[in-house]
């Protein structure tokens, strides 16, 4: 009685463990909150499984489409209506002969995996702004949106943008940019555990190669050392071409023309090696004589008459006054006769007659 006891308990124990070891685990995601799939997870499927499932306060459904992998159910689709993920979903499985396997409750509230943003585009505003704008499928404010973007191939770096759907990146650099965006369920509807996939990346700017930042030093350097050694052997080419070469140094660099010299050498054949205006000028002969003075004049002694009162003392003096004033008409007379020019003496005779030779 003993021994069939221990058996019977040795015999249960290996089946019990491995039904509760066997029972596959179901999960599901509501996907784009379009539809709910679920899937069962085995080591190796080989078993065909029914699925069936049921929202609180709705009626069971046996599943619409299956997911199968070499002919075995591994999964299961089926529709979802709005605000169904607060509610609990049941989901039960059944072998083939109709048994039931295993029957699961499930919180849908945090597993809603929404798709990936589309139709990313970047637009330059003002030279000083770099927008970028994307669409979701539910236009929602309950979708929250996160934007990563690097330069040149680099690390991410990840912004929250929060409900929008745009994102501006101030002061762009002359590089490429790249933009991913993704989104879920924000806190205030319900946060989701499970963000979108990255979208496609969309570029802004030039690619400049970068093979990491190591290989980008070292090709920097490389090509700075090249660029200076090209530099300075051209250099001296040209030098050693400008020495040996008259007709290069002439075209490449010019002579500049001394204005000063040749405006000296111009004045210089102008007024003669010496400077002489006067062979410049070319004065005729008689004009050039004109100029010069062919007279001579002697120094002539210049006396001041005074009218005096008519005493017997003074008609002395007065009759002896018209022989020195001859005098000096005949000194002043015979100077003009040397001279081409007529001088005041000349006007002498014609004036009145003199009062020293009126009666007294």
């Amino acid at each position: 009685m003993i021994l069939l006891l221990v058996s019977l308990l040795l015999g249960n124990i290996p089946s019990f463990a491995f039904s509760a070891s066997s029972e596959p685990k179901i999960n599901c995601l509501i996907i784009n909150l379009d539809y709910v799939n679920c899937t069962w997870s085995e080591s190796e499927p080989k078993y065909n499984y029914s699925f069936k499932s049921r929202f609180t306060y709705n009626e069971i459904r046996d599943c619409p489409e299956y997911h199968r992998i070499n002919g075995v159910n591994v999964g299961c689709m089926f529709s979802y209506k709005k605000a169904q993920r607060f509610n609990k979903l049941n989901t039960w499985l059944y072998s083939d002969n109709g048994s039931l396997v295993t029957n699961q409750e499930h919180d849908m509230k945090e597993y809603v995996k929404l798709n990936p943003p589309f139709n990313l585009s970047v637009v330059v505003k003002n030279d000083a702004e770099l927008w970028l704008y994307w669409n979701i499928s539910n236009n929602d404010y309950c979708i929250e949106s996160v934007v990563r973007h690097r330069t040149d191939n680099n690390d991410w770096k990840n912004t929250s943008p929060g409900t929008r759907s745009s994102f501006t990146l101030p002061f762009p650099s002359k590089k490429r940019y790249e933009f991913q965006v993704r989104s879920r369920i924000s806190l205030s509807c319900g946060e989701s555990k499970f963000w979108s996939d990255w979208s496609q990346s969309v570029y802004w700017g030039s690619l400049k190669p970068n093979n990491g930042t190591e290989s980008g030093t070292s090709m920097s350097v490389t090509s700075l050392v090249l660029y200076t050694v090209g530099a300075t052997t051209i250099l001296l080419i040209l030098a050693c071409l400008l020495v040996h070469s008259e007709r290069l140094r002439i075209i490449l660099i010019p002579v500049v023309p001394n204005a000063g010299q040749n405006v000296s050498k111009y004045l210089a054949s102008l007024f003669d090696n010496d400077g002489n205006i006067e062979k410049w000028l070319s004065m005729p002969k008689d004009l050039e004589n004109g100029f010069k003075p062919n007279f001579t004049e002697r120094a002539c002694p210049v006396r001041e008459y005074k009218m005096m009162s008519q005493s017997s003392s003074d008609s002395e003096s007065i009759l002896s006054n018209p022989t020195d004033l001859s005098s000096d008409y005949q000194c002043m007379h015979s100077y003009s006769s040397a001279s081409t020019i007529a001088g005041p003496a000349e006007a002498l005779p014609t004036q009145g007659p003199s009062p020293v030779d009126n009666p007294v």
